[in-house]
């Protein structure tokens, strides 16, 4: 195995196989190879699926409107309080 992967649009998928097309591995492996396996001459490898959620697109629009509702500078008086206290 050569280790390569690739993002695979599955909206393209979609749109090129059909919505009544299968989605289990065995349904999608004889649909893609290696091209570089291709090129060296290797036959062909079976291919892998796994699905990784965008977890980046997702904390994005998450945090898109998010504002701090803390005062920074009450925090940084809390701090030099307890400083303060504690003798140092």
């Amino acid at each position: 195995m050569c280790c390569k992967s690739t993002k695979l649009d599955i909206r393209a998928l979609i749109d090129t196989f059909g919505p009544d097309h299968g989605s289990m591995h065995w349904d999608l492996v004889g649909l893609f190879g290696c091209a570089s396996c291709k090129t060296a001459g290797r036959d062909r490898r079976p291919a892998f699926f796994t699905v990784i959620p965008d977890y980046e697109g997702q904390q994005r629009e998450r945090n898109r409107d998010w504002k701090p509702t803390f005062d920074r500078t009450k925090g940084a008086q809390i701090c030099t309080e307890s400083i303060k206290d504690s003798g140092l």
